[in-house]
């Protein structure tokens, strides 16, 4: 007789061939891949590839969603303890945003943890930068639209908001 958790596996497994199937041979979609084989828990596998653009944010949803209710032994989060080295990046889902946290990497210039959240179609990068130009330990901030829209806004420090249009937003307009 099969059980919910039967369905869960090849349920990950079809998940996770959509995602190799729209995987280009550039390093980040590789280095996505990697970290997927390489992640400790079913549910950090599922996190990343729902925090990838491999598959459409949608369909990462809802088969996370499917999986979690078939198997939630397998697939909910397991907190980690505060000051845990994580040698992969630990994933976190609260309602529709998604953290990611990397631990310090001093040989890419990355003194403390990385932070990274996606909600909205927007990904936002956190880290501090060992040194810039003659400062130290600066804050580095990255944003990324990955919506269709092609308008993002932003505001600095309470500075205005200041429009942002994607390449294809720019040579359409």
């Amino acid at each position: 007789m099969n059980t919910p958790e039967d369905a869960a596996g090849p349920l990950y497994e079809a998940l996770l061939a959509e995602a190799q199937q729209w995987a280009c041979d550039d390093a980040e979609d590789q280095e996505v891949l990697a970290a997927i084989d390489h992640a400790p828990t079913p549910h950090d596998k599922v996190a990343l590839l729902q925090n990838s653009s491999l598959v459409p944010a949608g369909l990462a949803s809802a088969i996370a969603d499917a999986l979690l209710a078939l198997d939630p032994a397998a697939y909910s989060p397991t907190p980690t303890p505060p000051g845990t080295s994580m040698p992969d990046p630990e994933l976190h889902r609260i309602r529709d945003a998604s953290i990611t946290v990397v631990d310090a990497s001093p040989e890419d210039n990355t003194p403390n943890d990385a932070y990274e959240i996606q909600v909205f179609g927007v990904s936002v990068l956190i880290r501090r930068r060992a040194q810039w130009g003659p400062a130290t330990d600066v804050p580095y901030i990255h944003i990324e639209d990955q919506g269709d829209d092609g308008l993002l806004l932003v505001e600095v420090n309470n500075s205005g908001e200041h429009e942002h249009r994607t390449r294809a937003e720019e040579t359409a307009a």
